[in-house]
């Protein structure tokens, strides 16, 4: 009896660890003028910043979108984040609209809409 049970129970901790789905992993930039306003087509870039101890670790997260009317450029970070990975990545954000730019380092969190607001000046 005891070793039906336990196989019952590896079974069991298996179905329930396989059948897990990872939920989507993005970042979202709000692009924003000084006074507040959303500024569409801004060209947005999403760089990954390399650890301390890299060698020959490169990241490859090098994305680029334009902003929409909202002043929101959408990145969807999935292929990026591999389930069970303790975060994702950290990021440089930059933002360049006629003259204008804004940029923040970002450390990205997995399995959640990552968001970050950047004022042009």
């Amino acid at each position: 009896m005891p070793m039906r049970f336990s196989c019952f129970l590896g079974l069991l901790l298996l179905a329930l660890t396989s059948c897990y789905k990872s939920k989507p992993t993005s970042l979202r930039v709000e692009v924003k003028t000084i006074s507040g306003s959303a500024v569409s087509g801004a060209s947005v870039k999403v760089k990954g910043v390399p650890p301390d101890n890299t060698g020959n670790n490169l990241l490859l997260i090098d994305y680029e979108e334009a902003t929409n009317g909202d002043g929101i450029a959408f990145f969807n970070l999935d292929g990026v984040y591999q389930p069970g990975q303790s975060g994702v990545a950290i990021v440089e954000v930059k933002a360049l609209k006629t003259g204008l730019a804004a940029e923040e380092i970002v450390e990205l969190k997995e399995e959640i809409d990552n968001r970050v607001e950047l004022v042009l000046q």
